[in-house]
């Protein structure tokens, strides 16, 4: 399979009210950088963030596309920061820190929407 070298097969794609406020919320939570941002007639036609590997695709809400939030699980670098920023912008906990089988993490809805479940992977 060939895909573009900037991407991964698999990519959530968050349909929202404000899409300039989520990205400046990933920069700021997730210190995500930006990829591609393609400015509409509404704000952000198409937007593209990157949180380590994983691209965030993402766009703002119009009459023919309606807000559609998500719920994306992610394995980060620092859990606990994250955690911290999230939580001073507003965003409700929805599991709180703890070790898992799969990593030490946990998540939170962020204020337009989205379900995060963050993760720091703590196997070998």
């Amino acid at each position: 399979m060939k895909i573009p070298a900037q991407y991964l097969p698999v990519m959530p794609y968050l349909i929202l009210q404000d899409a300039q406020a989520f990205a400046r919320f990933m920069r700021h939570v997730f210190k995500a950088e930006e990829q591609l941002i393609v400015p509409g007639e509404r704000g952000i036609m198409h937007g593209e963030l990157k949180v380590g590997d994983a691209v965030i695709m993402f766009a703002n809400a119009t009459e023919l596309w309606k807000p559609f939030p998500g719920s994306v699980f992610i394995y980060v670098e620092a859990v606990e920061g994250i955690f911290e920023r999230a939580f001073a912008e507003g965003c409700k906990q929805l599991q709180e820190l703890a070790q898992r089988e799969y990593g030490y993490g946990g998540g939170f809805e962020d204020p337009f929407g989205n379900q995060w479940w963050v993760n720091t992977y703590t196997g070998e």
